[in-house]
């Protein structure tokens, strides 16, 4: 709502200017006519965006209700005069309407991560430790260093309130390990991601250049198959000519994620840290609920990990993985990064 009120007061802005330089000079007069008519079209605009995100939003509802009056006066010569009349009303009644609303918490990003498949791996610390960002250190469980390749549905995204299009659902794999970090005596758990690959030029790019992380842009396909007594759960991904797979079979049921367990380390961290191009440390914070899990019957990886990952990951590639599970994921949100 917050991106709307800026947008809304920029499209009040247009008449009052336009009318204000007419004292100036006439022909601006003129022209006032045409900024109203750009200052509806923005509201409309506004209105559309906020209707398809709360579709129940019932004071948006009787704007479109308006609108149509509106466009029904217009129809008849008689309540002509109206014509003026209500279109002023509708631009006061959602300036009102959008002014009013509660404001909300500004998150970069609002979506959706569902079907979570983490193949983890148990590795030699020594070997991330050039990947570890400054400020941060490796966050082992019982002592054990982990990496974890992860597939999922990236789903409902809207970025500062929007959704784009074509952009709204699609997969996403990506490789990373775990890291802490001490703020003035709180230790902040999060994650580095060592590549992380999605089917869209646009999100690779925003993400890359915004918050300095790996993406790359691959083809991609996903399955979801739900039985009575099962799921099944894969993530596809070509590099080259070579399609690379995980998948997992799971119990039907969901089941809260136990404390003190492998799987709750792995989803309970919180932050996003990378490296700027200044070499500075940028973290961010990512929330979400305690999430549930689906008891896992089987699960393959088939990954050409030198192919994928590069020489220095190749070794994954005869490594058994130390576990998988299967997060059911919820609604998350990306804030904005800092320096730290």
């Amino acid at each position: 709502m917050r991106i709307s009120k800026i947008v809304n007061s920029l499209a009040l802005a247009l008449p009052v200017i336009t009318i204000g330089l007419g004292f100036i000079n006439e022909t601006f007069f003129y022209f006032a006519y045409y900024a109203f008519a750009l200052t509806a079209f923005i509201q409309f605009g506004i209105a559309l965006f906020i209707i398809l995100d709360n579709p129940k939003n019932v004071y948006i509802q009787l704007y479109f209700l308006g609108l149509l009056l509106t466009i029904l006066v217009v129809f008849f010569s008689r309540f002509i005069n109206l014509a003026w009349i209500l279109p002023c009303i509708l631009c006061v009644y959602l300036s009102i309407v959008i002014y009013a609303s509660p404001p909300q918490k500004s998150s970069f990003m609002r979506a959706e991560w569902n079907d979570l498949v983490f193949i983890n791996y148990e590795i030699d610390p020594k070997f991330l430790e050039k990947y570890v960002p400054k400020g941060t250190e490796l966050d082992l469980w019982n002592g054990k260093c982990y990496l974890s390749l992860i597939g999922f549905m990236f789903e409902n995204v809207r970025v500062l309130g929007f959704k784009i299009p074509f952009h709204v659902n699609f997969e996403e794999v990506n490789l990373r390990f775990y890291v802490k970090r001490n703020d003035k005596g709180i230790w902040k758990r999060g994650v580095v991601f060592i590549k992380e690959i999605v089917p869209k030029h646009a999100i690779t790019f925003v993400a890359n250049t915004l918050y300095n992380e790996h993406y790359q842009t691959l083809p991609m396909q996903h399955a979801r198959t739900v039985s009575e007594k099962e799921r099944h759960f894969s993530y596809r991904w070509k590099k080259g000519n070579t399609w690379n797979t995980i998948a997992a079979t799971t119990h039907s049921d969901a089941s809260p994620i136990l404390e003190n367990s492998e799987a709750e380390f792995i989803t309970e961290h919180y932050y996003g840290y990378t490296i700027s191009p200044r070499k500075k440390t940028v973290e961010y914070e990512v929330t979400h609920p305690r999430w549930h899990q689906y008891l896992v019957k089987n699960y393959s990886c088939t990954v050409d990990f030198e192919t994928v990952y590069g020489n220095e990951f190749a070794f994954l590639q005869d490594i058994k993985p130390a576990s998988c599970f299967v997060a059911k994921g919820s609604k998350i949100t990306i804030e904005s990064k800092q320096i730290v």
